[in-house]
């Protein structure tokens, strides 16, 4: 039988255990996970050199491509960082400004077919009272979730509770699934306000501007109006241990709750601010060790279901001028290439995670939230082959020049990592090896999330 691909030579994660077999892929397809597959004739053969071989990762929380700020990245650039560093699924955003969402989600789609190296998938903002007309329709095409701003973060509309919890009800009519940015507005504007009145103009004034009790009573609300509608709810960047506390209560109830947290959050605390300063401003902003601390300790026990890198990456020149007033820049750091190796080197080599749980945070739990497994997010015959190999034992150091990513800069420069993406594959097509991106736009495909049947 003839095939487009054999992958031999591996140690495949496969039902929650490595196995040594091969895989054999057809049609965009994984069609075959044997010992050995001496019956196929294939027209590719890789040998994964006795290394790990994962589904592939998803990265559900992904600003790449927006319109008015192309300068910095685009999905062309964002799918090339995302592909070497070993990720091959994105999930952006479709921000109406002054459109209509279907329109925004229109052009949005659009742009990713003809820019995207990876495949995609969009989550929509709920921004005003006529965003809600739209629910329905962007559900049908295939939405992710709906994003509300419990806070603006660089003048991004907050939503107020009536619009939430209305918001929320739509949401659960079309049975599709709620999500959340968890900050309180109103702490979080009174408290900029004051530092801006006595002359606080930091990188951490920022930081303290947006403390944790910000984002305990933002998770705490979602939860509650959640439960009251009945519907799914997912909790973007969770940077709290208090936060994550809220959130396996609600999961230990039974209460269908997800949340994610980033690297940045498991890696650097405000501390860190006085070094890098700008360029570890984020919204929510980083928080103490003992908050980190019980980040690790819940991403490890599965009460904060993945990582996701929330990349948004100001350019240097732009981030720079917040050493002098961090009001007049932009939050966001720039992390889609580096997210895979980081959670390898950082969780499971410095401390231990298992294998299996980096797995699921990194691949099959955000398929499952959104929907999409096992179309993806999983190694069995019928999903989609997307596949990486990891080499374990191999260390690099991040240096930005050596990124793919329009930003010329990393918070994570001079980094050693060790657990290295060395051949990203998507639906059987081979797009980055050895951290060279040999995929071509408009390869990508957008992924529509399925339907979900959730009930409280």
């Amino acid at each position: 039988m003839k095939v487009d691909m054999v992958i031999e030579n591996g140690k495949i994660f496969v039902d929650g255990k490595i196995v040594k077999a091969a895989i054999g892929i057809n049609e965009g397809k994984i069609v075959a996970i044997k010992k050995d597959l001496n019956q196929f004739v294939p027209n590719q053969t890789v040998n994964a050199g006795g290394n790990l071989v994962i589904p592939g990762p998803i990265d559900a929380h992904v600003h790449a491509h927006i319109f008015g700020l192309l300068h910095r990245d685009d999905f062309k650039t964002v799918t090339e960082a995302a592909a070497a560093g070993g990720t091959t699924t994105i999930v952006d955003f479709v921000n109406p400004t002054n459109r209509t969402l279907r329109k925004a989600f229109l052009k949005k789609k659009a742009a990713g077919e003809k820019k995207c190296l990876i495949d995609f998938g969009l989550h929509a903002y709920v921004c005003s009272e006529r965003n809600l007309a739209e629910i329905g329709e962007l559900t049908k095409l295939g939405v992710f979730s709906f994003k509300h701003f419990m806070a603006s973060p660089d003048g991004v509309p907050a939503v107020n509770d009536d619009l939430l919890l209305r918001s929320f009800e739509v949401i659960k009519k079309y049975r599709a699934m709620a999500s959340v940015h968890a900050e309180d507005e109103d702490l979080c504007s009174k408290l900029k306000q004051k530092f801006i009145e006595i002359g606080r103009r930091d990188p951490l004034s920022h930081c303290l501007s947006r403390p944790p009790i910000t984002e305990t009573r933002a998770i705490s609300k979602a939860i509650a109006f959640a439960i009251k509608v009945g519907v799914p709810l997912h909790v973007f960047h969770v940077s709290t241990g208090k936060g994550s506390a809220l959130i396996g209560e609600a999961k230990r109830k039974g209460r269908p709750i997800t949340a994610e947290t980033c690297p940045h959050y498991l890696i650097f605390t405000r501390n860190d601010l006085k070094k890098l300063g700008p360029f570890l401003q984020v919204t929510p902003p980083l928080r103490s060790s003992k908050d980190k601390a019980k980040l690790w300790q819940a991403l490890t026990n599965g009460t904060i279901d993945f990582v996701t890198s929330d990349h948004y990456a100001p350019l240097f020149d732009e981030k720079k001028k917040g050493w002098e007033n961090i009001w007049e820049v932009e939050a966001g750091i720039p992390g889609v290439e580096t997210r895979v190796p980081l959670i390898f080197g950082e969780g499971f080599h410095k401390r231990g995670v298992p294998i299996k749980r980096i797995i699921e945070m990194l691949s099959t739990s955000p398929a499952k939230v959104f929907g999409i497994y096992p179309k993806k997010g999983t190694i069995r015959s019928g999903s989609d082959a997307d596949l990486v190999i990891i080499d374990l034992k191999r260390k690099l150091k991040i240096e930005a020049t050596k990124l793919h990513q329009q930003a010329n800069w990393t918070p994570f420069e001079g980094m050693e990592v060790r657990g290295i993406p060395i051949r990203t594959i998507v639906r059987g097509e081979m797009i980055a090896v050895e951290g060279e991106v040999i995929g071509k736009p408009g390869y990508g495909r957008f992924i529509k999330k399925s339907d979900i049947n959730i009930t409280i």
